[in-house]
C-alpha cells in the first residue's frame, strides 16, 4: 500500500514539475551556470600557481643555507673545531633534507597545476560545445514556435471564413477600381473628341480666312475689301505724238 501511495505521488509531482519545466530557459541557466564556474576555476589555478612560486622562493632559500652551512663547516675544519663543525654538518643535513621534500613537493605542485589548465581547457572546449548546441537547439525552438504560430493563423482563417470573405472584398474592390477606371477613360475618350472637334472648326476658319485674303488681292471680294479698286487701265498711244498715256485712278502721266 505504501508503495502505491509512494509512485502515486511520484507520478502526480513529476507531472506538475514537468508542466512548469521550459527547456529553453533551462538551457539558458545551465549555460550561466557553466560559465560561473570559470571564474572559480581560474581563482583555483592561481592559487597553484601562487603555491609554485612559494615552493621555488622555499628552494632558493635552502640552497643558500646550504651554501653557508658548507662554508661554515669548512672553516671550522680549517679551524680544527670539529664540535662547532659537526653541528654546522647536522643543520646541513636537515636543510639537505628539507630541500629535497621542498624538490619533491614542487614538483607535485608543478604536476597538479599542469592537470589544473588541462581540466579548464578540457572544460571550456566542452562548454562551447554545450553553448553551441544549446543556442541551435533555442534557435530551432524558436522558428519552430514561429511556425507553430504561423498554422495557427491560417487554420484561424479557414476556420473563421476570412478566405471567403477576403476574396469577396477584394473582388468588390477591383470592381470599384474597374468602373472608375472605365469612367476616366469615358472622360478622356469625350474630351478628345471634343479637341478635335475645336480643331478641324479652326482649320476651316484659318482656310476661309486665307481664301478671303487671296480674293481681296484679286479684287473679287468688294465687301472685303470696300468696294475694290479698278484694275490698272491698258496703256493708250497718243494719236498725235505717238507717246503711250497711261491713265490711273488718280493722275495721268505722259512719257
Amino acid at each position: 500500500m505504501w508503495e502505491r501511495l509512494k509512485r502515486a505521488f511520484r507520478a502526480f509531482f513529476g507531472g506538475v514539475v514537468s508542466s512548469m519545466e521550459d527547456p529553453k530557459s533551462i538551457l539558458e541557466q545551465n549555460i550561466r551556470d557553466m560559465r560561473d564556474k570559470v571564474p572559480q576555476m581560474n581563482e583555483g589555478i592561481a592559487k597553484a600557481r601562487g603555491g609554485i612560486v612559494r615552493l621555488e622562493n622555499e628552494a632558493t632559500e635552502y640552497e643558500s643555507q646550504i651554501g653557508k652551512l658548507k662554508a661554515r663547516i669548512k672553516a671550522c675544519l680549517l679551524a680544527k673545531d670539529e664540535g662547532l663543525a659537526g653541528q654546522f654538518a647536522t643543520e646541513l643535513k636537515r636543510t639537505m633534507e628539507a630541500l629535497e621534500r621542498n624538490q619533491q613537493q614542487t614538483a607535485a605542485a608543478k604536476a597538479s597545476y599542469e592537470s589544473l589548465l588541462k581540466l579548464k581547457e578540457n572544460y571550456m572546449r566542452e562548454m562551447r560545445r554545450k553553448t553551441d548546441e544549446a543556442m541551435r537547439v533555442i534557435r530551432e525552438a524558436e522558428a519552430a514556435k514561429w511556425k507553430s504560430e504561423l498554422a495557427d493563423v491560417f487554420e484561424q482563417f479557414e476556420v473563421a471564413g476570412v478566405d471567403a470573405t477576403h476574396d469577396e472584398m477584394v473582388s468588390k474592390l477591383r470592381g470599384k477600381a474597374a468602373d472608375a477606371e472605365g469612367r476616366l477613360l469615358m472622360a478622356q475618350e469625350s474630351v478628345d473628341m471634343k479637341s478635335i472637334e475645336i480643331e478641324r472648326k479652326a482649320q476651316e476658319l484659318e482656310g476661309q480666312e486665307l481664301l478671303k485674303q487671296f480674293k481681296i488681292e484679286l479684287g473679287m471680294d468688294k465687301e472685303a475689301g470696300g468696294g475694290g479698286s479698278p484694275p490698272p487701265a491698258a496703256p493708250e498711244k497718243d494719236k498725235e505724238g505717238g507717246q503711250d498715256k497711261t491713265i490711273g485712278p488718280e493722275r495721268t502721266q505722259t512719257t
